[in-house]
Parts: structure tokens; C-alpha cells; sequence
């Protein structure tokens, strides 16, 4: 995929004033322009027509395994605080530790 170009939208897409976030042709594009901006949303349109972006569910995953690694201690109050910040249940931080002790 080639990077985003810098681009002076209002000077090079003079059509550019008539998008409007509801105007735009799905909800996609309509969640990208209210999370970064419309003229994000212009530049994916017109560098990028037809790209099928996907966001696996677990994608944050291993950087969560990875963080509990890192910062669990042991103590029943560091376990419930990891499971709150990752949205890991206690049972879980336990096998992840558990896992990377039989290792």
C-alpha cells in the first residue's frame, strides 16, 4: 500500500466543499471522517478507491498478553486491575502466566 500523499485539498479539489459527512457514500468512510477528519476521508477516496481495509477482532491482542507479562506481580490487586484495563477475565491472566512459566 503506497503512503499518503500531503495533499493542499482546497486548493487542489475545488469540488472538495460539496462532501458533507452525511453525504458521504457509506458508513465507513462516514466513521473514518468523524474518528479523522473529512479531508482524511477525501484523500482515502481518491488515493484509495476500492481497498478493502480490514481490523481484526483480536488485533490487540498479543500487546495485551505481552502487558500482563510485563506487569503482573502476583498480587490479586495487580490482576484485577490488568483485567479491567484489557478486558481479560482473571482466569485468563492466570493461563497467560501460567503458559509463559511452562516455557
Amino acid at each position: 500500500m503506497r503512503p499518503l500523499k500531503e495533499v493542499n485539498l482546497d486548493n487542489k479539489k475545488p469540488w472538495k466543499k460539496y462532501i458533507t459527512l452525511e453525504s458521504l457514500p457509506n458508513e465507513d468512510l462516514k466513521l473514518l471522517a468523524t474518528l479523522f477528519g473529512i479531508d482524511v476521508a477525501i484523500v482515502l477516496m481518491e488515493e484509495y478507491p476500492g481497498t478493502t481495509i480490514i481490523i481484526p477482532q483480536k488485533a490487540t491482542h498479543k500487546y495485551k498478553v505481552q502487558y500482563v507479562l510485563d506487569h503482573y506481580d502476583g498480587t490479586k490487586k495487580t490482576r484485577l486491575q490488568l483485567s479491567r484495563l484489557c478486558g481479560f477475565s482473571e482466569n485468563l491472566i492466570y493461563k497467560i502466566v501460567r503458559d509463559r512459566n511452562k516455557k
